[in-house]
């Protein structure tokens, strides 16, 4: 799952241990007050307050301003949110202790990605109707409804008319609202969207604005008898797994390399190239790869890149990705994401990507840089559709939601945003197929790696 939430920050400096020793007996000054600093984002609704090594962060709207988090300025600018102030265990269930939000230069947050965020220096925190945190029902609901309709990209795609949601549910929501008919009526408003990346994390777990479709079901509950199929009746020996499973690969029994990217939920790069130098290294002698994206869950669209990277013989665009910053229609100036080539390569003839509808977010990042490459010929089924990173925001009763703000598109400009990212070839797999250890995607991969390049 990927998470974005956009922050940074200001250089400090220490004295230097020979200044100190030097003038170790004169009276020192009292150190100089740290400068406050507040940064408003152009989009993403957030605005942040630096002073000297603190940070906290604001969500607000033109109605609202809630405190949403603090963290701490480490490694000369990178900045992490340590604490978010919510009021559920929702960032055990993100399994994301602290977020990394990025290195901010002269008003600009620049990503791993190379993608940039924009922020303007303000002197005062805005002056707004909803400031800080209430339980008022009426409140809530104004900050929930007003967050998507400055902030989510995909109105005109949904067909929604959010301000006719406003005028349906808004009457429904009193003084004597409880906390539970809230979340109900935000739920029952944000599922019209229909919307892989809008949450809401609820005391009692997530609640999501998509529905599951039929094949998205099919997949989860045959998940692990299909990889027991691969490994059991395809692989010449015992797989090979690397960050906790997260890469699992092996050759098959006809010599091809099978690479299997369960998830992107890694972020340092360290270890990231660390596991993928070890796979270069094991499967040097194949020319010949599938890589096997149907159960991605998603994670850092960074690691997809570096996948993308072991096959690319020079720089190639990936995607590109802009931020809704005002009217519905109104985005940011897209930013190119470009697959670098790695510094471990593999040396390919033919790539077949396997797919399918919980192929998800990251996961389709990473298809669609795949995809970019020669070679390259992705099979299955569509995928899932989630691409936007999720927008986190917090209500001023401290709950925790996110939404989809961003829109990412293919180097040929087009947005698969809840369309999900169609293969070249589609192949369906059934439960009869399953059921009798068949894999019919696989089979069709491996006749398509036996073609000459």
């Amino acid at each position: 799952m990927k998470v974005l939430i956009a922050i940074l920050t200001l250089l400090t400096f220490s004295m230097s241990g020979t200044y100190v020793q030097a003038k170790e007996n004169r009276k020192q000054p009292p150190p100089a007050a740290a400068e406050r600093q507040l940064w408003q984002s152009e989009g993403y609704g957030h605005i942040i307050e630096i002073e000297g090594q603190s940070v906290k962060v604001y969500s607000y709207t033109k109605d609202s301003l809630v405190p949403f988090g603090k963290g701490d300025i480490e490694n000369d600018g990178d900045i992490y949110i340590n604490e978010i102030y919510e009021n559920t265990k929702s960032q055990e269930q993100l399994n994301a202790p602290r977020f990394l939000m990025g290195r901010f230069v002269n008003g600009s947050l620049t990503d791993g990605l190379g993608y940039v965020q924009h922020f303007k220096r303000i002197d005062n925190l805005p002056k707004v109707k909803y400031n800080g945190f209430s339980n008022d029902p009426v409140q809530n609901f104004e900050v929930f409804w007003q967050s998507f309709e400055e902030n989510f990209s995909f109105f005109p795609l949904v067909k929604v008319n959010w301000k006719e949601v406003y005028k349906e549910y808004r009457p429904k929501v009193g003084a004597a609202t409880s906390e539970k008919e809230l979340e109900d009526i935000l739920t029952q408003m944000f599922q019209k969207l229909n919307d892989g990346h809008s949450i809401i994390f609820g005391k009692k777990g997530m609640i999501f604005s998509k529905s599951k479709v039929e094949r998205e079901e099919f997949f989860e509950a045959n998940s692990k008898s299909m990889q027991r199929n691969v490994e059991d009746g395809y692989m010449k020996g015992a797989v090979k797994s690397k960050l906790d499973g997260r890469i699992v690969y092996d050759q098959t029994k006809s010599g091809d390399a099978y690479i299997k990217l369960i998830g992107f939920d890694e972020s340092d790069p360290q270890k990231i190239d660390q596991a993928l130098a070890e796979m270069v290294q094991d499967l040097a002698n194949c020319r010949n790869f599938m890589i096997d994206m149907r159960f991605n869950e998603g994670g850092e669209d960074l690691f997809g890149l570096k996948i993308a990277g072991l096959f690319a013989e020079k720089r190639k665009l990936a995607y590109a990705k802009q931020a809704r910053i005002g009217g519905y229609e109104q985005f940011s100036k897209p930013t190119q994401v470009y697959i670098e080539p790695g510094a471990k390569q593999f040396s390919a003839d033919n790539i077949v990507v396997l797919t399918s509808p919980i192929t998800v977010s990251a996961g389709e990042t990473g298809t669609m840089a795949l995809k970019a490459l020669d070679k390259v010929t992705v099979i299955g089924e569509k995928t899932c559709g989630y691409f936007s990173d999720m927008l986190l925001k917090l209500l001023p009763n401290k709950q925790l939601f996110s939404l989809s703000n961003e829109r990412y598109t293919s180097p040929d400009g087009t947005n698969y945003e809840q369309r999900g990212l169609p293969p070249d070839e589609k192949i369906m797999i059934k439960q009869a197929d399953i059921d009798a250890g068949k894999d019919p995607v696989m089979n069709r991969a491996l006749e398509l790696l036996k073609k000459k390049p």
